[in-house]
């Protein structure tokens, strides 16, 4: 068993966010069951439960907190009074979301956060920021709070497409952070891998951003019975095929991520949030100059901070965005040269927003399909690599094909158009892909018949001449037999011919 080294008293967590594109792929889960394994042993761990609205970390542990993060900024309890901890030894800071709204914090209230946060990375050697699903602003946040995201995904379409559309928000506020993808619910390590590439590619291809391979949870019966009994499968079931997946990520977490000095944390972050949001320095340890941050800022940087000033406060207010900057902002979509990218970028972001907003795509699936076929230009080629890439995620997702192969190929051979030649080559392309497929040769029903007859004959043969040699032998022995009995009868009259005789001689006693 492996153990957690734990830093010196005054340090600094190690901070990573979980998050996902969409809800039901097993984030939380994920979360809890890592924080498990990395407390039994012997880390100091500590959940941030950030899922807005929903209380899933404090359900899978069996928690019932009495208070939230919401009173230690109130000034109502300490963090020590809102913390709770499980059985295994891992600390839950419930309502952890309500620190998004750090806009909106007065004075005490920002000092109170930053307390509560520099306590808790001074106490813990990692927390853990369980985020909602989704690309809302909170989730934004916390993942921008975190120097590691690990962003959970499955192999179903929505999951991947959902998670691009985060990754696209987080690529425009330009994340610094490292970004690891972990696979869940896979069949196995092969399949992850194959999810992976293709979720990695296409990020790779799109957004020119990276995307580690972070590891994979394997799908497991085992994970709703613990689920039910309120206690992490890493516990309940150590040797199930799920708990050695998470086991393994949380010792690969260790060893990459706790092995270095973590460089920020969440009061850094926090602290710069609280300043942007004009918080007043004094209220949160800071000394600032009365003069511009930059006296080298020209008349443009000032008027552009004085317009997003304007136009804070215009929303605020009023709760709208400016219909006359709307007009502008189509105008300038419109007479400026955008580059391609750039446009891209903007196409992606609305489409994303839009997604975030209704909960539905922008787009429906015949929609997208015809505008898929239109993008390949009528080239055959691209439009046989678009259809070979929709039958894959067919399979991959209900582990069928789309097509059925035999009657397809039936009703192929059935057409007019069919000639001789076109099914003697099918043949024997068929016989080749057999050949590839299985090492040997195809044979059908009646060549194989053939086949065993000729065997069976071939073997009755060689029975019949075992049995020609056999009598031919017994017969020998038979001549050899009656030989020796024509002998010994010979030897037997000759005898009897002797004794009659010498009985003739004999005198008679008298």
């Amino acid at each position: 068993m492996v153990e957690y080294s734990r830093a010196e008293p005054a340090r600094q967590a190690h901070v990573m966010t979980f998050t996902s594109g969409k809800g039901g792929v097993g984030k939380t889960c994920l979360t809890a069951n890592i924080a498990a394994a990395m407390a039994s042993r012997g880390a100091k761990v500590c959940i941030f439960d950030a899922d807005t609205g929903l209380a899933n970390i404090n359900i899978l542990l069996g928690l019932r907190p009495e208070f939230t993060l919401e009173h230690v900024l109130r000034g109502e309890k300490t963090i020590n009074e809102v913390v709770v901890t499980t059985a295994g030894g891992i600390a839950v800071v419930p309502g952890a979301s309500g620190i998004a709204a750090c806009a909106n914090l007065g004075a005490g209230e920002a000092r109170r956060l930053l307390d509560a946060l520099t306590a808790l990375e001074s106490r813990y050697d990692y927390i853990l920021i369980d985020s909602a699903a989704g690309v809302a602003e909170p989730v934004l946040q916390f993942v921008e709070a975190a120097p590691t995201a690990f962003l959970v995904i499955t192999a179903e379409p929505t999951s991947l497409t959902d998670a691009f559309s985060l990754l696209k928000l987080l690529n425009a506020r330009h994340y610094p952070g490292q970004l690891k993808v972990i696979v869940n619910q896979a069949a196995d390590y092969a399949a992850a891998m194959e999810t992976y590439r293709r979720f990695a590619a296409v990020v790779e291809k799109y957004l020119s951003l990276r995307a580690d391979y972070g590891g994979y949870v394997a799908r497991d019966e085992n994970l709703p019975r613990s689920v039910t009994l309120q206690s992490p499968i890493v516990e309940l079931i150590s040797q199930s095929p799920a708990s050695r997946c998470l086991t393994a990520l949380a010792d690969n977490i260790v060893k990459c991520i706790g092995g270095e000095s973590p460089q920020t944390g969440l009061s850094d972050y926090w602290r710069g949030a609280l300043m942007e949001s004009q918080v007043p320095a004094d209220a949160i340890g800071f000394a600032v100059s009365a003069e511009p941050a930059n006296p080298k800022l020209g008349d443009r940087e000032q008027a552009e901070a004085a317009l997003l000033r304007g136009i804070a406060e215009f929303v605020e207010r009023h709760g709208e965005f400016p219909q006359a900057f709307k007009q502008l902002f189509f105008r300038w979509l419109e007479t400026e040269n955008h580059a391609a990218p750039r446009l891209i970028e903007l196409v992606t972001t609305l489409e994303a927003l839009y997604t975030a907003r209704y909960r539905e795509p922008m787009f429906g699936l015949e929609s997208n399909a015809a505008r898929l076929v239109a993008q390949t230009g009528g080239a055959e080629d691209q439009l046989r690599g678009l259809i070979r890439q929709l039958r894959d995620a067919y399979r991959q997702a209900h582990a069928s094909d789309v097509i059925d192969l035999e009657q397809e190929l039936s009703a192929t051979i059935g057409r007019d158009d069919f000639t001789e030649e076109r099914f003697e080559a099918l043949a024997i392309r068929m016989r080749a892909a057999f050949q590839a497929r299985f090492n040997k040769p195809y044979q059908s029903q009646s060549e194989l018949l053939l086949e065993s007859t000729a065997e069976a004959l071939a073997a009755m043969a060689g029975q019949e001449q075992a049995l020609q040699t056999e009598f031919a032998s017994l017969s020998q022995q038979m001549r050899q037999l009656t030989s020796r009995r024509e002998a010994l009868l010979t030897a037997i009259e000759h005898a009897r011919e002797q004794q009659l005789t010498i009985a003739r001689q004999s005198p008679i006693d008298g």
